[in-house]
């Protein structure tokens, strides 16, 4: 266990967050899965982007609201999981290393008996939520029948996200990120494209439920094709459902299902309160600014999900060190990749909001962003570890803090949003966020993988931060002498600042080793390039 290995020295491991993974071909799968991320990303950013002022416009602030609202309602029903698809990736990347198909295959089959269960309580809860608690919320009288009937049509979209769990997670598991993000990225596009058709042609809510469902179920059918067709000797038959595949699953997805409780409790709440205790409308300025931190949240997924089948797979090695590697560089380059965006917010939030969806939603908006940009800062690198923790199978020990956030979030946004409205609501979210990311997580890193807080903190936290400051000051001049007149220009003045970020990174945040090799990586690329051109 790497709990019980002797404590590393602080110069001993970071000398040892230089080399090179084990094998060229697994630096490379990481290395495309997280540029696939990343690429689905870019498009899944870009359509919400283009279409958030689009809906908000044709649904009106409280039309947009009662979407928001619906969905963040039926968001618990995703509770219903229950961690079950991250015991299907886990087991699936180890059982498929060490060629155990009959045991991937109980494992798959135990986990589609359980959804199948799961989706029917989805169903069964949706309908509970139409009929009975949304007549409770500020929903307006025109709307009410809308939100039954969208509530209903999403719990159908949860129940078949369930079962499509399944083979999700066998994609995952097999780490061809690759592939689900190519479905990701087709189903982003053809959905936006009916969105606009819909929404054009004067249709509301519930057209976009039943657009939701439908390529739900593309998904679903794309994700079956692709597991049987990368791993024939996996078999979901239902004689293959037994105890003790239901016993493994449960013995990895209950402390799972606990994080994403606590997630919800962090998270979905947040609209809801404000539902509970405001009018619908002020859900939708709440909205617009927490999105964009999701947006840069899902950055970091990125690298995370990747991270989790690779240290199951690498369990079976049984090296402390080498997870001790991937925990440093995969933390601070979550952090590399968040605090230039989290910067950006800070300093150019209102302004870009204000641009991006108009002048109205500027101040209120803009004021939720700057709260809630605190909690990505030093959740990044936080997030990358949990990848890794969650493919070794210790996350048991994280659930009580972050039960402890969602409670405490819950306790402070109803009692904040009585006081300061929606800017309550968001700093009941960040407070407890910081007191965990904080404490909690740099005392669990030493625990786990014997990592000492120090050492976390610089390499996680320390270099990147300091490696952004030219960054975040010609941000602010350009902020405060050069305001940005329309999205053009605004992105424009972001691109000519980030080489700042880059220089900060390259002399800071790698070591001479990883300058010397990424820099000689780059001549080899540009030579072939060259050589292909003259060829």
């Amino acid at each position: 266990m790497l709990a019980r290995q002797s404590m590393p020295s602080t110069a001993q491991i970071i000398d040892e967050t230089t080399p090179k993974p084990p094998t060229l071909r697994g630096q490379n799968r990481v290395v495309r899965n997280v540029i696939t991320n990343w690429g689905t990303y870019i498009v899944s950013m870009a359509v919400n982007f283009l279409l958030s002022p689009y809906v908000v416009r044709h649904l009106g602030n409280a039309g947009y609201g009662v979407w928001t609202l619906t969905l963040s309602l039926t968001g618990y029903l995703g509770l219903l999981d229950l961690g079950v698809r991250g015991a299907v990736t886990r087991y699936v990347a180890k059982f498929h290393s060490e060629e155990n198909h009959k045991k991937s295959s109980e494992v798959a089959s135990s986990a589609a008996a359980i959804f199948g269960m799961a989706g029917v309580v989805a169903i069964v809860g949706s309908l509970i939520f139409a009929f009975v608690v949304i007549q409770h919320l500020q929903v307006p009288t025109q709307f009410l029948n809308s939100a039954r009937i969208v509530l209903v049509v999403t719990g159908l979209n949860i129940a078949v996200s369930l079962i499509n769990g399944v083979y999700g997670g066998i994609l995952v598991g097999l780490q061809r990120f690759d592939l689900t993000n190519g479905i990701e990225v087709s189903i982003n596009l053809l959905r936006a494209g009916c969105i606009v058709s819909m929404l054009y042609l004067g249709y509301g809510i519930v057209a976009l439920a039943l657009i939701q469902l439908a390529f739900t179920l593309l998904r679903w059918v794309a994700n079956v094709q692709l597991a049987r067709h990368l791993y024939p000797e996996l078999k979901i038959r239902r004689n293959l459902v037994d105890r003790v595949g239901t016993k493994m699953i449960f013995s990895f997805s209950a402390y799972s299902f606990l994080m994403h409780v606590s997630a919800s409790l962090i998270y979905a709440s947040d609209n809801v309160v404000i539902g509970a205790f405001l009018p619908v409308s002020f859900v939708t300025l709440y909205v617009i600014g927490g999105n964009l931190v999701e947006y840069a949240r899902t950055l970091v997924n990125s690298i995370s999900q990747t991270l989790t089948p690779l240290a199951s797979s690498m369990e079976v090695r049984k090296d402390p060190k080498q997870l001790q590697r991937i925990v440093l560089i995969g933390s601070r380059w979550a952090s590399m990749v968040i605090l230039p965006v989290t910067c950006t917010f800070f300093l150019r939030g209102s302004s870009f909001i204000g641009l991006w969806m108009g002048k109205q939603y500027a101040e209120a908006s803009g004021q939720v962003l700057w709260v809630l940009s605190l909690t990505a800062m030093f959740w990044g690198a936080n997030c990358a570890v949990a990848g890794v923790l969650l493919g070794l199978s210790k996350h048991k020990p994280i659930v009580p803090a972050l039960i402890f956030e969602g409670i405490f979030n819950l306790l402070l946004s109803v009692f904040l949003v009585k006081r300061m409205g929606i800017i309550g609501v968001a700093w009941g979210t960040a407070i407890p966020s910081l007191t965990t990311s904080l404490l909690f997580w740099p005392w669990y890193i030493r625990r786990t993988l014997q990592i000492p807080p120090f050492v976390y903190a610089v390499s996680a936290w320390i270099r990147p931060g300091v490696s952004l400051i030219p960054f975040a000051l010609i941000t602010y001049i350009i902020e405060r002498f050069w305001p940005a007149q329309s999205l053009f220009l605004f992105f424009t003045q972001i691109a000519l600042a980030l080489p700042l970020a880059l220089f900060g990174y390259w002399i800071i945040c790698l070591d001479r080793e990883q300058r010397s090799e990424y820099s000689e990586k780059v001549s080899r690329s540009i030579g072939r390039t060259f050589a292909s051109a003259k060829g």
